[in-house]
């Protein structure tokens, strides 16, 4: 299910930001001018941003929306939801389980009136992806071959005029993990789509009109989206277990209801081939992930128990919950790819004014045409002979496409803890 549509994560949310409204709310004024009457497609639409976003969309009367999505259980809960709104929305649904690159996608593309605008959410966004080569190669196959495949779709069949927005992550600036790199990868891949030079399809081939508007954002952790750390408190209290929580670490958090807001903002408003970016303060806006698991306990009427050892904390729920309290382990972040904390705009890039209270833009930098088509050669071969190169080499392929990269490989995995 969605969580981005529960109450109970608006409410805690609310507490651990002290946010009731939404920081971008100021900016939306207007949109509902570029929307009301199109048609828009919103690929990954039922994950927790792409419905939160989906949500948003709505409240400015769209007259079609189509989801894609390989989530049927995610979608059909999307549609109970939009289906229980009040007031409805009364335009025209369509949802399809389908990836966005896949040959269905494609085919299915192909026989659709054109879409005005065009939403993709797709993506494997978690870093643990890239816990070993087969993993990797899956993420890098969804972040960019298949994008690469559904971008080339829309422009051979005329889909996003008004717009194509993909979403990226603060974990592209300057990149650590590998994941992040992908991510900072898509954004070039967008940019070369747009660029007059650049096949339909660097993979494919072909010739099409270039995309003339095209965008993406960066931005901080979702509270609770799907297989987040604090999505996964909820689901060890639910199951009886002990919440796990690195000490060190600190995050931008944005509601689901801003991190809807700021995609229809960069979607709309952020100038072509520039990627927007939310104004956010270290001191105001970042939270660490004890203090959140402490926010989840105590609006389940809870006090945090902090335990530092592995064995001790498994066994204590059930006489720490005979006090009124949750046993919490507290970790350091030793594994590959984390960093410390996130930023939004890396080395050599600047924030750009563009009119908006609560964001900057960052203009993209044109692409390696070259670099880019060779990565998306060397994965698409790997994944057609089903025998992916080792993590190494596909790391050294990122580099060559993103010298930005400085991952450090620690040998760890957060698969390995709690």
């Amino acid at each position: 299910m969605p969580l981005c549509l529960t109450t109970e994560i608006d409410a805690i949310t609310a507490r651990v930001t002290g946010r009731g409204t939404s920081l971008f709310a100021a900016d939306l004024e207007g949109l509902g001018e570029r929307i009301s009457g199109r048609r828009v497609l919103v690929a990954g639409g039922a994950g927790s941003i792409g419905s939160a976003t989906l949500l948003a969309l709505l409240r400015h009367d769209p007259a079609a929306v189509a989801v894609l999505d390989p989530s049927e259980n995610n979608l059909a809960e999307l549609v109970r939801s939009i289906r229980a709104q009040d007031p409805p929305w009364t335009g025209a649904l369509t949802v399809q389980p389908l990836a966005y690159g896949c040959p269905l996608a494609r085919g299915w593309l192909a026989r659709q009136p054109r879409f005005d605008l065009v939403l993709s959410f797709a993506a494997l966004k978690h870093v643990r992806s890239e816990r070993d080569e087969w993993s990797l190669a899956r993420m890098l196959d969804v972040n960019l071959v298949e994008a690469d495949r559904f971008l080339a779709a829309c422009r051979n069949h005329g889909h996003g005029q008004q717009g194509v927005f993909f979403v990226s992550t603060d974990k592209a600036a300057d990149p650590a993990s590998l994941m992040g790199a992908s991510k900072r990868t898509m954004e070039l891949l967008l940019w070369a789509h747009a660029s007059p030079d650049a096949p339909a399809s660097l993979l494919d081939g072909g010739h099409a009109p270039e995309l003339n508007q095209v965008s993406t954002t960066r931005f901080a952790n979702v509270a609770f989206s799907d297989g987040s750390l604090p999505w996964a408190f909820l689901q060890r209290l639910a199951k009886d277990q002990a919440l796990a929580a690195p000490g060190d670490v600190r995050r931008y958090l944005v509601s689901p209801r801003e991190a809807g807001d700021l995609c229809l903002l960069a979607a709309l408003r952020c100038p072509h081939r520039h990627l927007l970016v939310p104004r956010l303060d270290p001191a105001r806006h970042q939270a660490t992930f004890t203090a959140i698991a402490e926010a989840v306990l105590r609006h389940r009427g809870l006090e945090p128990a902090w335990y530092d050892d592995e064995a001790r904390v498994r066994g204590a729920v059930a006489s720490e919950r005979a006090q009124g309290r949750w046993p919490v382990l507290v970790t350091r972040s030793d594994t590959s790819g984390e960093k410390p904390e996130e930023i939004f705009v890396g080395a050599g890039e600047t924030a750009l004014e563009v009119g908006l209270g609560s964001a900057q833009a960052v203009a993209g930098v044109a692409p390696r045409l070259d670099a880019l088509g060779r990565l998306l050669g060397i994965i698409d071969t790997a994944l057609r002979r089903g025998d992916p190169p080792a993590k190494a080499e596909l790391a050294t392929a990122l580099s060559a496409v993103v010298p930005g990269l400085h991952h450090r490989e620690t040998g760890l995995s957060l698969d390995a803890k709690l």
